[in-house]
């Protein structure tokens, strides 16, 4: 059975995703909870892999000066396989099972060409793989981590121990 969250814990991952340095202390000051039971609650998401707390790089100003992305044509019959094989990949930031072809989409960062056609071919040789298509990233217009929860996304007035007067009920 998938465990299910709560409020409190969608609210802690919405604190986190508009500050990801945000101190246990201050999550239970605004949450109203014990600093004891945020720990308890991050450790059960991170462990549940709900969130990961990671910095989030910009890869083109860190050097990466190549941002590609990869459509993979496959053998549907050797999928699972392929998944496999490509997540042994380092050089792979995002792997993806679409449901029409390309059949996996697939992001990198690479330093250079050279080592963009390393990645290339190691692809290649992937039994099941029938055709790639890759693309350059020209540029990245948004990339945001805070598109909130499930059903809604946690704004300050919905904090329980908040007022929510604010909210007209």
């Amino acid at each position: 059975m998938k465990e299910r969250l709560d409020r409190t814990d969608l609210n802690i991952i919405g604190l986190l995703q508009k500050d990801g340095r945000m101190p246990s202390s201050e999550i239970a000051k605004k949450t109203g909870i014990s600093e004891a039971t945020v720990r308890y609650r991050l450790k059960k998401l991170i462990d549940g892999e709900f969130i990961q707390i990671v910095a989030a790089g910009n890869p083109i100003k860190l050097g990466f000066g190549i941002a590609a992305n990869i459509g993979l044509y496959t053998d549907n019959l050797q999928i699972e396989d392929i998944i496999e094989e490509l997540k042994k990949l380092e050089r792979l930031s995002y792997i993806a099972q679409m449901t029409s072809d390309p059949t996996i989409e697939l992001e990198t960062f690479v330093e250079s060409i050279d080592d963009l056609h390393q990645l290339l071919s190691q692809i290649e040789s992937i039994k099941g793989i029938k055709s790639i298509e890759t693309t350059f990233i020209r540029r990245i217009i948004r990339e945001r981590y805070d598109w909130g929860t499930p059903g809604r996304i946690v704004e300050q007035n919905e904090i329980p121990g908040k007022n929510n007067s604010s909210k007209g009920e």
